[in-house]
């Protein structure tokens, strides 16, 4: 997961560019307007720009209290850190302007290379005959788990949850053909709904490569928002052992 700049520069879950030190600070008594930076660990007053204070009192924290009763998060700032010292250093920069989730406060940003990052677990391949082994010319059943997945992150000190679901398959069955892509899950005899013949005698690797399509939200609080883009998983593969039994007359006995 990360979180997006006024400058277009990310940083890691858990981690912060080398450079910078981010922190949630509250409004001190005025409106954003097009606000780029603020000096000091509170707002000042004279780099605010447009000045649409709602107070005189210099101490005034003001918290915007949510339609749901909670209170908005408060806006990202970031400032320059000493490298000698690790301190912030310089003015503080604008990352995000926070306010509440459920109005589409931006607050984290998840992308499709955020989502590739991500820890999935791959889909686990099942099979029929359970043994892997199977004659030429007859069915290989496969199929696996359609349940969607929840991760947990923390991006810059807020709570992210990612839900990533299944949405296709592609079966790599080993024997030189094209994958099987379906965006059925499959199923086990009788109702399987995925399998392939093989031509051949031998033996053969099977894997599946899974494509998630990912939703996350903040803080479990707030809607479910839809990431561009997908992420892919593949299998550890199993062996397929294909044999022949041809039919033989014999003498009645």
């Amino acid at each position: 997961m990360f979180i997006r700049g006024t400058d277009g520069r990310t940083s890691r879950p858990g981690t912060q560019p080398d450079d910078h030190v981010y922190r949630r600070i509250p409004v001190g008594g005025c409106d954003f307007g097009s606000v780029s930076h603020w000096t000091g660990e509170e707002p000042d007053r004279d780099t605010l720009g447009d000045g649409r204070c709602v107070g005189d009192d210099a101490g005034l924290v003001v918290r915007r209290v949510c339609d749901d009763g909670t209170t908005g998060v408060d806006p990202l700032l970031r400032s320059s850190v000493d490298p000698a010292t690790g301190d912030p250093v310089g003015d503080w920069q604008l990352v995000d302007e926070g306010g509440c989730l459920e109005e589409g406060g931006a607050v984290v940003v998840v992308r499709q290379e955020d989502l590739r990052r991500l820890p999935i677990t791959p889909s686990v391949p099942r099979y029929q005959p359970v043994d892997g082994r199977g004659l030429v010319g007859k069915d290989l059943i496969v199929y696996t788990d359609p349940t969607p997945q929840e991760l947990t992150t923390s991006v810059l000190g807020v709570p992210v949850t990612v839900r990533v679901t299944p949405v296709r398959w592609s079966w790599d069955f080993g024997d030189g053909e094209l994958p099987l892509v379906t965006d059925s899950a499959g199923a086990p005899y009788p109702d399987h709904t995925v399998s392939r013949p093989y031509a051949d005698v031998g033996t053969y690797e099977v894997r599946v490569t899974t494509t998630w399509r990912g939703e996350y939200r903040v803080a479990d609080d707030g809607p479910w928002l839809p990431v561009t883009g997908t992420a892919t998983t593949t299998s550890a593969p199993f062996t397929a052992t294909v044999e022949d039994a041809p039919s033989r007359l014999v003498a009645d006995r």
